[in-house]
């Protein structure tokens, strides 16, 4: 898919500062160019102000919608859920993803 869970975590290294956000790749390749965007939209233009999980992220497994990766779904979920079904501002709307299902609405903050 090419995508990654992106849940904010409290450890590892952080996604952006001076290895990614100058080099070519930042605007050639669509990781490159989410990194950009996630970082000048949430951080400082170079990194990101948490450490987002870098696990895959797969829309669907065995039949069952995905919120995150495997191992932060739970939270994003109860999360989502709590939200009346909402995705915040700035958040990818994983509706993109899911086939055939109509209804949610992206909560403005």
């Amino acid at each position: 898919w090419g995508y990654v869970c992106g849940y904010p975590t409290t450890n590892g290294d952080l996604y952006g500062g001076g290895l990614y956000a100058p080099s070519s790749c930042a605007t050639l390749t669509p990781q490159g160019r989410a990194i950009q965007d996630a970082s000048n939209r949430f951080g400082n233009g170079q990194t990101l102000p948490f450490t987002p999980c870098k696990r895959g992220y797969i829309p669907e497994v065995r039949g069952e919608r995905m919120y995150a990766c495997h191992l932060h779904n739970k939270f994003r979920r109860n999360r989502v859920m709590k939200d009346r079904w909402c995705f915040r501002a700035g958040e990818k709307n994983l509706m993109d993803f899911w086939n055939n299902v109509e209804g949610t609405i992206v909560k403005e903050e």
